[in-house]
This record gives C-alpha cells, sequence and structure tokens, in this order.
C-alpha cells in the first residue's frame, strides 16, 4: 500500500557502476549502497515532509469553511443588515456572485461548488505526487511509486474522516455526514487510484530487476492482499450499490476492514509511521461506532415503537421515548424484530411525540409496512440513535419556503412542525409550503399536520396531484432521501425512506372540479391538478421578500425537482435583493 522499506529496495536497484545486466548490457552507474542508504533516508524524509504540507493543505480547507460559516452565523445571528454600509457593497456583490455560481446544480454532484471542492481536491493530489522530489539518483517512476503509496495511507485517513457519523464539521461548519458522502467517495476513489499507480510502479520496478522473489515476501504479499480488498470496495460499489444496498453496505466494510489490517502488516513497525497512520484510521472509526453503539444501547432502555399502517405503501412510527432532536433532522431506526442488525435513517416528522413517517420500498421499509399491515398498532422493542442533519434554522429568516415531492414531505412537514412549536417572538414571517405529489393517497400520512398549518396565520400551503387520476403506487415513483446542501450513504441512503427507483413528475393538468376517489378525504386543501411552474413560485417568493430581509428555500425531492429548485434559487441571488439561502435534502442512491 505505501513505499516499500528502505532496505528492501536496496537490495533491488541496479548493480554498481561497471557491472552488466543478463543480457550482457552496462547497466547505468549506482552510488555505494551506504550513500544509496541515505538517498533512501533522504526520499523517506521528502515523503514525510510532503504528507505534513498536504495535511495542512487539507485542514486549510476546512479552516475556510469553519470560518465562513461562522461568520454568516453572526451575521444572521446579529441580523446585521449590509445594505446600510456603502463600504460593504462590494464585499456583498462579490460573496453572492460566488454563491450564485457555487450553489448551481452540477451534473453528477449536488453543485457547483461541489465539484470546485472536488477540482481543488484532486488538484492537490497531483500536484503532491511530484512536490519535492529528486530523480538525479533513483528512478523516477520508484520515487513517484513511493509518494504514491504514502498519498494513499493519508487519504485513506482522510476518506475514513468524511464518512463519520459523529463528524467534528457537523458542529464547525454546515455540513454533516450525509452532506460530506459526495466528498467522502470522490476521496474513496482518488485513493483506489493512488493505490493502482503504488502497486503498478512498485511492481514494474521489481521485473525490470528480475526480482520475482520480491514479490513474493510476507510484506509484500500483505502488500497486494491490501491493495486487492480496497479494489474490491470500488467494484461492489459500481455492481452492488444501486440495487442492493445492504450487502454492498456489508461488503463495503468488511473489506475495508480487512485492507486496513493488511495495510498495517504490510509496515507493521512504528519508524515507518504507515501502522501510525492506518491505527489513526481505525481509531476514527472505531471511535464512531463505539458512540452510536452506546447510544443505540441507552436509547434502547425500555423504549418501544407503536407502528401504524398508512394507505398506500407507508407507516407511521411512533416511539416511547425521544431523544433531543428537531423535526426536520433523521435519526437511525432500529427494530430488532424485522431486522435485527440493521438500524435505517428517517426524517423525525415530530418531535414530541417522537414520530418518524416511512415510505414502503424495498427491504426494511416493506417488511416494517406488511408487519403494520397484519398487526395494526403493534408495539415493537425499539431504539434510535442520532440526531444527525445540519440543516438551517428556520427561525433566523424572515421568509420560509419548503417544497417537497413526494414522500420528501417527511422533511418539509418536519421543518413547518419547528416553526409551530416555536415560541411568540413577535416576528412576523410568512411560511410557504408546497407539496407535489402522484397521487392523493400521500395526504393521509400528514393529515393532523396539514390542518395544523392550515389554521396556523402565517403560513400557507399548496398541494398539487401530479397524476390525473391521482391513484399510483408511490414506490414506483419516489426515491429515499440523501442530504445534499448548498449551505454541502451512503449514497441516497438518506432519512426518508429506503431505496427505490427514479422518480418524475408528470404535468397532466384538470381542473380541480374534477377530482375523484379521495375527494372526501381532503375537502378543505387547497389542491390543484398538474405540476407547478417552480421557478415561478420560487421568484414570486422572494421578489414578495424585501432586500432588507432575508428567505430560506428548503426542498426535498426527486433530482429533477431539487435542480429546478436549486437553479431558480441561484438565478434569484442579486445585490439588490433580500439575503437567500438554500438547503436541498435530494433523492438518489
Amino acid at each position: 500500500m505505501s513505499a516499500i522499506t528502505d532496505s528492501q529496495t536496496a537490495s533491488t536497484v541496479p548493480p554498481a557502476s561497471g557491472s552488466t545486466d543478463s543480457a550482457g548490457n552496462a547497466a547505468p552507474p549506482q552510488p555505494d549502497p551506504a550513500l544509496l542508504m541515505q538517498l533512501f533516508a533522504d526520499r523517506a524524509k521528502r515523503d514525510h515532509e510532503a504528507m505534513t504540507y498536504y495535511a495542512a493543505a487539507l485542514a486549510s480547507i476546512m479552516g475556510l469553511f469553519i470560518i465562513s460559516h461562522f461568520v454568516r452565523l453572526l451575521v444572521q445571528g446579529t441580523r446585521l443588515q449590509l445594505h446600510q454600509f456603502a463600504l460593504s457593497a462590494p464585499i456583498l456583490y462579490v460573496a453572492r456572485l460566488f454563491r450564485r455560481a457555487l450553489l448551481s446544480k452540477m451534473r453528477g454532484l449536488p453543485s457547483v461548488g461541489h465539484g470546485v471542492l472536488a477540482t481543488a481536491y484532486l488538484a492537490l493530489n497531483i500536484a503532491f505526487i511530484f512536490v519535492n522530489l529528486d530523480s538525479s539518483i533513483l528512478p523516477l517512476h520508484l520515487i513517484v511509486g513511493a509518494r504514491t503509496g504514502w498519498l494513499s495511507i493519508a487519504n485513506i485517513c482522510f476518506t475514513v474522516f468524511l464518512a463519520l457519523k459523529n463528524t467534528p464539521l457537523a458542529y464547525l461548519t454546515a455540513w454533516s455526514y450525509e452532506r460530506l458522502n459526495s466528498l467522502h467517495q470522490i476521496a474513496g476513489w482518488t485513493t483506489v487510484a493512488l493505490i493502482v499507480v503504488h502497486g503498478s510502479t512498485y511492481s514494474s520496478f521489481f521485473l525490470q530487476q528480475n526480482d520475482f522473489a520480491r514479490l513474493r515476501a510476507t510484506e509484500e504479499i500483505y502488500g497486494i492482499t491490501a491493495g486487492f480488498t480496497m479494489l474490491s470496495v470500488a467494484v461492489v460499489a459500481v455492481s452492488i450499490r444501486r440495487w442492493y444496498y445492504e450487502l454492498f453496505y456489508v461488503l463495503h466494510i468488511f473489506f475495508f476492514v480487512v485492507s486496513l489490517v493488511f495495510t498495517g502488516l504490510h509496515h507493521p513497525t512504528v519508524a515507518e509511521r504507515v501502522v501510525i497512520a492506518v491505527g489513526v484510521a481505525a481509531g476514527m472509526w472505531l471511535l464512531d461506532r463505539l458512540v452510536r453503539l452506546i447510544r443505540l444501547c441507552l436509547y434502547s432502555i425500555n423504549n418501544t415503537a407503536t407502528i401504524f399502517p398508512l394507505p398506500n405503501g407507508g407507516t407511521r412510527v411512533v416511539l416511547k421515548k425521544s431523544i433531543s432532536a428537531k423535526p426536520g433532522e433523521h435519526s437511525f431506526l432500529w427494530i430488532p424484530k424485522i431486522r435485527t442488525f440493521e438500524t435505517h435513517p428517517f426524517t423525525i416528522t415530530s418531535a414530541a411525540p417522537f414520530e418518524f413517517v416511512v415510505a414502503s420500498y424495498d427491504g426494511f421499509t416493506r417488511d416494517l409496512h406488511e408487519h403494520a399491515v397484519q398487526n395494526p398498532g403493534a408495539v415493537l422493542r425499539a431504539s434510535i440513535e442520532g440526531p444527525y442533519g445540519k440543516i438551517p434554522d428556520p427561525e433566523q429568516y424572515d421568509n420560509v419556503v419548503l417544497i417537497a415531492g413526494g414522500s420528501g414531505a417527511s422533511f418539509a412537514f418536519g421543518a413547518a412542525q419547528r416553526l409551530l412549536e416555536r415560541p411568540d417572538t413577535g416576528l412576523k414571517r410568512h411560511v410557504s409550503l408546497i407539496w407535489i405529489m402522484k397521487n392523493s393517497a400521500y395526504l393521509d400520512w400528514f393529515l393532523v399536520q396539514l390542518g395544523a398549518l392550515l389554521r396556523a396565520a402565517d403560513f400557507s400551503v399548496s398541494l398539487y396531484i401530479t397524476n390525473q387520476s391521482g391513484f399510483v403506487n408511490p414506490s414506483t415513483d419516489d426515491q429515499k432521501a440523501s442530504a445534499s446542501s448548498d449551505t454541502i450513504a451512503p449514497p441516497g441512503y438518506g432519512p426518508v425512506a429506503e431505496k427505490s427507483r427514479r422518480g418524475s413528475l408528470d404535468s397532466n393538468s384538470t381542473p380541480l372540479e374534477e377530482r375523484s376517489g379521495h375527494v372526501g378525504n381532503t375537502q378543505g386543501f387547497p389542491i390543484t391538478h398538474g405540476r407547478p411552474d417552480i421557478h415561478a413560485l420560487i421568484v414570486d417568493a422572494v421578489d414578495r421578500t424585501p432586500a432588507n430581509q432575508s428567505i430560506l428555500i428548503m426542498g426535498c425531492g426527486p433530482d429533477r425537482l431539487m435542480k429546478q429548485v436549486r437553479n431558480s434559487t441561484t438565478s434569484c441571488i442579486h445585490l439588490n435583493g433580500p439575503s437567500i439561502s438554500l438547503h436541498c435534502e435530494q433523492f438518489g442512491w
């Protein structure tokens, strides 16, 4: 996995000056063994220094986000109006110009900002392959092989850090673990690429020296095993993740642990420092697991879940004991009667009582719904672990727009519930909830919440049924939510529902009076048939917000909807407009 030791390399370098190889060709001159060992020691020192600078570069990038996050919180907390200060105009203009560009949707990534971060990260890795190298005597591919080995070790630690559920970045920035997932994937793929380069260059070097025995040495077998198990992580990610996430998750963890163990065995001595880096990565991962296990055990004491079937594949889960969490965040749910060794993340729709509304797809949610149908009101042993999810505080904004597609309403109603439960501060705030669904059966999932919102003076609710008949099984249309945020699983293994197929929103518009079927259950709700003009709705909400106020736009739904929300919101960011914040929880695997 990382560079081989100096003594190992010294035994395989070309012969000294004046000697010939097996074909009778003159070999390039080489220094004496003592000087050679000094060169190897110098190379190792250069590699260690490069990794120190690499870690500092990554820490600096994270530091910039931490500082910008707290500055933004300070401005929001003091409700400082920068428009009042003439000198602030250039700063405000540049800041909003950058935000408008960085928050836009990017193909393959949640936003352009994610793309900029990914590009900077990849550029750092490429640069540090060649920074401070000396190939005047040792072959370049040998030196590059050593450097990529060290970079792969450093990136293993960084990849594990990005995967932590209890990441420090959740407290220091606007990004919790699920928003870091796309960066975790990029770091993982980069690590695999570095391992391939490392293994290829060193194998090439050994073969050029006709030192096949070196590849059969115990330490090298450990390194080869570590490399192939890490490569297996990438293979299962490509081949299994999207159609059988549970299996992918087990294999992902298994191959990672095996690779980490064999990496340590590849260089077991503390002096080489590889085992120290492996210990750091393993320590972070184990500590995170331990914290989660302890919380899960603590909240399992005298805790139960009461489950109720809902129309069209939904399940309401009400916990006896709650945790300190806010609606709109998510927690991991454990019900051993359904799946003994699995926990699954779901959005918290209510904190008192502690409640989830779960859409039924495959795996755990399907089994949970079937059990609820067969045993309505069943009380099952359960526990929860969390909460997770870093979402903007809607109480800090003058206006809030919540946009949901299908079962993404779990997030929208959770966020709305936070505002309903807030103390009356006298601040006049308007909240708009826009819910787009394929059929009216979804309405029965949130009848109580809808009634409460309609009775609230500062709330407006718009409901859109996109399917002409109004009766389509949601399991063919929606996806599970994996949080991504501009403020940036396993991918798609997010907090709303289980794995499902790709969804879309229809545009079959019919008059309101022509509805049939569930009309009796939806009387009094402002229902419109057809797909709304998301861009027009967002532009109107922003235009109605004065320039000295702020507006928060949050959405949860399929890719197509979230792309509309993101791009429409960023197009409204102007120097003379209100302060705009955007948060998207997006369906996908």
